[in-house]
């Protein structure tokens, strides 16, 4: 997960105006509904979705590939903060489709006129690629002897890791449809609704001066990636992991 700022525009006492693209997806009934409930004085919450006929207050139907259609709505509802989760998986067939959304759809949100913060959810496939070596492979074939190996388990870290895509696995594969975290290896890097919740919670509560990119999973057994910048900067600790259901 990735959390920008612009450092120009300071923040004032008014309430924030929060824009979440791709609000027809699973999150919809997660993290909108949670800062509904919780914010709905502090925080404006506006949904967006290249679908129609979505039965929520303050949707704008509007694609994030359409940049003048999306600065203006931006503009004019003087949006501050904006929650990006609109993608095209990795298992669509058009690969410039693809392109086309997750990378100019994102350029457009990112040079979106009078935002001070983005939040941006990108997929943990995009370090995927050190399971084909020890001793990720050994987590991916089911076969890691937690007694000798778990203790010095080298954790995956933002700034010592680069990203390194996989292309052996399928992309279907790591978006879950439900709350559950599965039966398979991936349920180490699974992520309980509540823990994505708290971390967006923690997130919009800290300083403007605070951005950077951060691993973001419950804690569960095995789990290959480290959280420790996401508890430095915004103090984020999961309460749920994949063991305890």
């Amino acid at each position: 997960m990735e959390i920008n700022n612009n450092n120009k525009l300071e923040s004032s006492s008014y309430q924030q105006r929060i824009l979440i693209t791709g609000i027809s997806g699973l999150i919809r009934n997660i993290l909108f509904n949670y800062l509904i409930k919780k914010y709905s004085t502090k925080y404006e919450i506006f949904g967006l979705d290249q679908h129609l006929n979505m039965s929520i207050d303050k949707f704008f139907q509007c694609d994030v590939t359409d940049r003048i259609k999306l600065h203006k709505i931006i503009e004019e509802q003087k949006i501050n903060i904006i929650i990006h989760l609109a993608a095209q998986l990795e298992n669509y067939p058009d690969i410039e489709m693809i392109s086309h959304v997750n990378i100019d759809g994102t350029k457009n949100i990112f040079e979106a006129p009078g935002v001070r913060r983005i939040i941006y959810a990108s997929t943990i496939r995009t370090v995927f690629g050190y399971l084909n070596y020890e001793p990720y492979l050994s987590i991916r074939k089911e076969t890691f002897d937690d007694i000798t190996m778990l203790k010095n388990l080298q954790k995956l870290t933002i700034s010592n890791n680069p990203p390194l895509p996989d292309t052996q696995t399928s992309g279907h594969e790591v978006y879950s449809q439900n709350n559950q975290p599965g039966n398979t290896w991936s349920r180490t890097v699974w992520l309980s609704h509540r823990d994505l919740c708290l971390f967006i919670d923690k997130v919009l509560q800290a300083p403007d001066n605070i951005s950077g990119i951060y691993f973001l999973t419950s804690n569960n057994h095995r789990r290959w990636v480290d959280l420790d910048d996401a508890k430095r900067d915004f103090d984020f600790v999961p309460q749920d992991g994949a063991e305890k259901l």
